[in-house]
């Protein structure tokens, strides 16, 4: 087991230096990304309708939140592939591969929340301990669901190249079915409760609700999160249970 651990450790800290090592800008990437979509949009929608302290936060917030589910997803479907090599040289669990790859998403998405907390000192948020926890239950929420998309596509990508091209319409069509940019309150009912049935929308709801408008964080809070909470950890079950029935024929298709 500390002989994976080890392994693991090599991979992120590896892949993360060749990620920006002929870059001029680095590790300014990672926040630049985010930054500039931010920019845009704000832009626009501040010439069309009023915007207040709170839809900047959470215009930002929803920004990185679904940069980190793309960037995870789609680093975690070209894992195995990437590290081909490897995988045909030394016998380890193959899921350390994807498991490195999400991680350094979420290495990213941890550098862009540094952003957003020097951002918060010159907007008001509201901020407390129950928040605080609320914030990381949904993102280790989000942590498991893009784990267990990464590990089926991983699988998927190996035989059916196409599927790097389709999964990022399906990513775009995330983008516009999350409140990222808009307020779920702006929809009709009857298509809120459509944009509820994704479950990033629940999830994005409990980190606004952590990180921005925490005041009154309680129980119930909580509660709402459970259930897409659950799916999620299912679903990296699930996920996990796939990869490992899969994996193991895999290396024909190299």
């Amino acid at each position: 087991m500390s002989n994976y651990l080890e392994l693991l450790k090599e991979f992120i800290k590896t892949d993360f230096q060749l990620r920006y090592k002929n870059s001029y800008l680095g590790l300014i990437w990672i926040v630049l990304k985010p930054l500039a979509l931010f920019g845009v949009i704000y832009t626009v929608f501040s010439n069309i309708m009023s915007m207040d302290d709170d839809y900047m936060m959470s215009l930002l917030l929803g920004i990185m939140f679904i940069t980190f589910f793309s960037e995870g997803v789609m680093m975690g479907l070209g894992s195995l592939m990437a590290k081909s090599g490897i995988i045909l040289k030394i016998k380890f669990p193959r899921e350390i591969v994807v498991f490195s790859s999400v991680t350094i998403a979420f290495i990213d998405f941890l550098f862009n929340m540094i952003v957003f907390a020097i951002f918060t000192i010159f907007t008001p948020v509201v901020i407390t301990l129950p928040s605080i926890l609320l914030f990381i239950a949904a993102i280790f929420s989000l942590y498991f669901l893009i784990m267990g998309a990464a590990l089926f596509l991983s699988v998927i990508f190996i035989k059916l190249r196409d599927i790097h091209n389709l999964m990022q319409v399906v990513l775009q069509l995330f983008f516009w079915a999350t409140p990222i940019y808009y307020k779920l309150e702006m929809l009709p009912e009857r298509l809120q409760n459509i944009i509820l049935l994704n479950p990033l929308t629940r999830i994005l709801i409990a980190v606004r609700h952590g990180l921005i408008t925490g005041g009154d964080v309680g129980v119930e809070d909580f509660l709402k999160l459970a259930p897409i909470s659950l799916f999620c950890l299912i679903f990296l079950l699930f996920g996990i249970l796939f990869f490992r029935n899969r994996v193991t024929k895999i290396a024909e298709y190299f």
